[in-house]
């Protein structure tokens, strides 16, 4: 509800909405003010954003308000359904207001400004996907999921072992959401090998959907025990080429000793 009170500075504050409150179409915008005497009008701006939303979304709506001395005025009562249609989905919606005076003496903000509020008109359409049925996903495999923009502000994609909608948790991932896409990367070793059912999740801030249950095989973790086997074998082979060797120079160095002292020693036997 507006109300008048006489005085010369036009002034305003925000009744409604108040901070992390839910506007619907049904929902009043108001905001009280006082001054403004002698103009003929008085014109109430009201302007709402969300940094989230898939279109930056900023929407203002203008009611101008014949001023009636000494009667009670209300500022459209509800949003109306053009204004609305303007805002997409989302919980952080900061709404701030201003008057206008007639007379031209400029326009006021007003006090309060309400922040974290939730515009709730949908729930965003189910995510859908063309990933195939018993696909196998190595990491690097990168899952798509379409969704609509306009009523998306963020996706999560589930691996789960039964088909439960899990939006949080273990193998819980937040997706890349681009426009009408969304879409995840799988990472090396994150998600375990193994059989899985997959969702992806989509969600406007103040409602969510979940997409069809998809039978995946994750196949990322390679196999290294044959690799080590074969390390090891290598190692040990040249381990024991190594040994060899030793020991076969050992063995000359005696042979070579033994013969030159065998030649030595009969060589004096001789001279005697």
């Amino acid at each position: 509800m507006i109300g008048l009170v006489n005085a010369d500075d036009l002034t305003c504050a925000i009744i409604e909405p108040d901070t992390g409150d839910t506007v619907q179409s049904t929902t009043a915008l108001n905001a009280s003010f006082t001054g403004g005497t002698g103009n003929a009008t008085i014109t109430l701006y009201i302007n709402m954003s969300s940094p989230s939303t898939a279109n930056s979304s900023v929407g203002t709506l203008v009611v101008s308000l014949t001023n009636l001395s000494g009667a009670a005025l209300m500022a459209n009562g509800s949003i109306n359904t053009s204004f609305l249609g303007v805002l997409e989905d989302s919980n952080d919606y900061t709404v701030e207001m201003a008057v206008e005076g007639g007379d031209g003496n400029g326009r006021v903000d007003c006090s309060g400004t309400a922040t974290g509020v939730k515009i709730d008109r949908t729930t965003p359409s189910t995510p859908t996907t063309t990933q195939a049925v018993n696909s196998i996903l190595k990491a690097g495999s990168v899952i798509t999921y379409t969704v609509t923009g306009e009523d998306t502000t963020s996706c999560r994609i589930s691996f789960q072992t039964s088909k439960v909608e899990k939006s949080s948790g273990t193998n819980t991932f937040a997706m890349v959401h681009s426009g009408d896409t969304c879409a995840y990367t799988i990472p090396t070793i994150t998600i375990g090998d193994g059989a899985y059912s997959l969702r992806g999740w989509a969600t406007d801030g103040t409602n969510s959907s979940f997409s069809v249950p998809l039978d995946i095989e994750i196949d990322n973790i390679a196999s290294n025990s044959q690799d080590i086997s074969e390390g090891a074998q290598i190692a040990i082979a040249e381990g024991v080429t190594k040994d060899k060797q030793v020991k076969n120079i050992v063995i000359l160095i005696a042979i070579i000793g033994a013969g030159w002292w065998f030649f030595t020693n009969s060589g004096s036997g001789k001279k005697r």
